[in-house]
């Protein structure tokens, strides 16, 4: 048996006044998962423990059998592991975000989506004038990047209070600032991040120049190694993780799964779609299970722009879901699908409300659905208040 697992990240949205009260995933043309729903079942999912930020991390963490509450250790240290950036006992890593601000405003979390090529000469520069012995900043995708503070540990860093850059949008960053005790560390490197890139000179050569410069870093997710139990021995089996994110590649490296790289895959609306396809169908020649992630509506929710979201999850119906149910006619899978959290385009931001997943294929009888959407999974009795659950009531656990 062959198990799939596809995350829309962030693809759940509340209905819109102008797609008619509608939601993205109903106006999308879904032809794919819609027969997948007619030939399976629906349901919902709590991926975010109540208590708990709605972030990606813990969402992940979750819809891949690992429970927050138990496993959870902050983003920094997941992106760390798969830049292949060692943490010693005593280290913590921050995410670090390559923004924009204005006037005391967050304007864009991602720096106008800055290339690799133009972040890496800011993480350059960022390493030149604020790196020390202790402090060094590592490249990662477009605006997330890394940085670590050897020994940061006795400073308490992954206890104090920060806010993700893309939960902010257009609210005062004073308002917003990490908080807690040695939080003033964090703070001047931030400020004196600005005093640097405020003229560099990257800025005057985005390849569009309206682009938003990445005039600022933001620090968060701050976290230490994490202790997790390897997939293959929590569930009998082995697998392979896809994704643009170095979060989600991260945290596949820490637990076993096989991370797989795919040429185009960007993390934004662009991603080879068709290539995740691919490589997961090559990968289940030799592993039993498969996680792809696809980061594009979730940007989409950030942006507020609906036209792109609709368009994310119709290229996942037709280009992801479509190339893998095409390639495995007539043999033994089960395919989930789900978000891993709303990201509703009125919000700008995650929510931790539960999402709906669909699960079709081998061994699932159908329970009479018509589409995958919000609505048609709230008509369902089954619910799951953690997602690790789901998982391994998906594996047959």
């Amino acid at each position: 048996m062959k198990y799939i697992v596809i995350v829309p990240d962030g693809a759940a949205d509340y209905p819109i006044d102008i797609l008619g009260g509608k939601t993205p995933f109903e106006v999308a043309d879904t032809p794919f998962m819609d027969s997948l729903a007619k030939n399976g079942i629906l349901g919902r999912v709590r991926t975010i423990p109540r208590g708990y930020v709605p972030a990606s991390d813990i969402a992940n963490l979750s819809l891949l059998g690992y429970a927050p509450q138990k496993y959870y250790c902050g983003r920094g240290p997941l992106e760390a592991a798969n830049l292949g950036v060692k943490l010693g006992e005593d280290d913590v890593a921050f995410r670090c975000n390559l923004i924009t601000q204005s006037e005391g405003k967050i304007i864009d979390y991602s720096a106008g989506h800055i290339t690799n090529k133009e972040a890496k000469i800011i993480i350059d520069s960022l390493n030149d004038e604020l790196g020390t012995k202790n402090i060094r900043f590592y490249q990662g995708t477009s605006y997330r990047n890394l940085m670590v503070y050897r020994g940061g540990k006795k400073f308490g860093f992954e206890k104090l209070k920060y806010y993700g850059p893309h939960d902010i949008i257009g609210k005062e960053i004073k308002k917003h600032l990490p908080r807690g005790k040695s939080s003033k560390i964090v703070l001047d490197l931030m400020r004196r991040s600005q005093d640097l890139l405020r003229e560099h000179p990257i800025n005057n050569v985005r390849i569009d120049l309206r682009e938003n410069p990445a005039n600022m870093i933001w620090l968060w997710g701050c976290g230490a190694n994490p202790e997790m139990p390897l997939f293959e021995v929590k569930f009998g089996l082995k697998g392979a993780v896809i994704s643009a994110v170095d979060l989600i590649k991260g945290i596949g490296k820490i637990v076993g799964l096989k991370v797989l790289k795919v040429e185009g895959a960007t993390g934004y609306y662009d991603t080879n779609y068709q290539g995740k396809a691919q490589a997961a169908l090559e990968a289940l020649k030799e592993v039993d299970f498969v996680f792809i992630h696809i980061e594009a509506p979730d940007e989409a929710g950030h942006n507020q722009d609906i036209r792109m979201k609709i368009a994310a999850i119709e290229r996942i119906d037709k280009l992801v879901v479509g190339t893998i149910l095409e390639n495995l006619k007539g043999e033994q899978f089960r395919i989930l699908i789900t978000p891993d959290h709303p990201t509703p385009i009125s919000k700008r931001t995650h929510t931790d409300e539960p999402v709906p997943f669909l699960m079709s294929g081998s061994g699932i009888r159908p329970e009479g659905f018509n589409c995958y959407s919000e609505n048609e999974a709230a008509n369902s009795t089954l619910y799951f208040d953690r997602a690790d659950a789901l998982l391994s009531y998906f594996l047959g656990k």
